[in-house]
């Protein structure tokens, strides 16, 4: 199984490179960096050197664990929109949808989450809890985001650097979206959300959170790879899409050849051990995570996670 996370929080080359670097020793395969679309532009000029760079690191060297994968990370780029209402979210995406092959938008007040989920030309809306106490999902935007194969995405730094009461409810949301994604099969995608090198986790720590609170080994296998190469697959066709639906496919001889006789690079999905992913030294601080939970519910202070 590969492990995708397509949220990295973009900054500039060097500190891009130190997070991709880490992230690709802590075992993880495709790495997505993120920029806000002012950036975006700048920020691609850099894109093959960073590549270059990764690829002349010996983690053999570098790296403690024999268990690590040690193939060098896919790195790309896209754009997250952050405090933009509906219509600037509509011109950016106007902008910007043929340069860039991930677009998301971060989530929180239920005027955006409802806009994203009805747009079929965003990716991904990220953290629709963001600074609420629910989940900011309901039946009708789960709907909407099937419909228009809108990703919702989970991030794992909401959990990591936020305590006492706001973790629970952080913790309730991802349940929450856990029932409507199984009710009504929109895509949902699991990320760290890693902004420094002190967030990024081993693959085999973030999938043992996720598997405790009650995601199944093939729910994980989908917000992990399958629905983010969906993603990115999906995009690479867009300018062979004649109309929504319907897309030109080269090798194709007539109309009895279909999609399906091209092949899919997918891999079956047939479960997992633990043991095999990523490294095995777990942080003190994650194996205490189910201490500190118990501890933070019944505190009357929380925190809450700066953007």
């Amino acid at each position: 199984m590969k492990f995708y996370d397509l949220n990295l929080r973009g900054q500039n080359f060097e500190n891009d490179l130190a997070l991709v670097r880490e992230a690709n020793k802590f075992g993880w395969d495709y790495l997505n960096l993120n920029y806000s679309y002012t950036d975006f532009e700048d920020s691609i000029q850099y894109l093959d050197d960073l590549n270059d760079e990764l690829s002349k690191i010996d983690f053999r060297e570098t790296y403690r664990n024999k268990k690590t994968n040690f193939e060098h990370a896919k790195v790309s780029m896209g754009i997250n929109i952050l405090n933009a209402n509906s219509n600037e979210i509509r011109k950016i995406i106007n902008k910007y949808r043929d340069k860039s092959n991930y677009i998301s938008c971060l989530g929180g007040d239920l005027k955006i989450n409802r806009s994203v989920c009805e747009s079929y030309r965003i990716d991904v809306l990220s953290r629709p809890y963001y600074k609420r106490r629910d989940s900011g999902m309901n039946h009708v935007l789960a709907k909407e985001a099937a419909r228009n194969n809108v990703a919702i995405e989970l991030c794992f730094r909401d959990i990591l650097n936020n305590y006492l009461r706001y973790r629970a409810n952080v913790i309730s949301s991802f349940k929450e979206i856990l029932m409507f994604h199984r009710k009504f099969k929109f895509p949902l995608i699991l990320t760290t959300d890693s902004k420094s090198l002190y967030d990024v986790r081993s693959t085999r720590d973030i999938l043992t959170f996720f598997k405790s609170i009650g995601f199944t080994d093939k729910e994980i296998y989908n917000g992990f790879y399958y629905y983010p190469k969906q993603i990115f697959d999906f995009n690479k066709e867009r300018e062979n899409m004649i109309v929504r639906g319907v897309k030109v496919i080269d090798g194709a001889n007539d109309f009895t050849e279909t999609y399906d006789k091209l092949g899919s690079d997918f891999e079956e999905f047939d479960g997992f051990d633990f043991e095999d992913i990523g490294d095995d030294l777990i942080d003190d601080d994650f194996e205490q995570l189910d201490d500190e939970l118990i501890d933070d519910i019944g505190d009357e202070n929380y925190m809450e996670d700066d953007l």
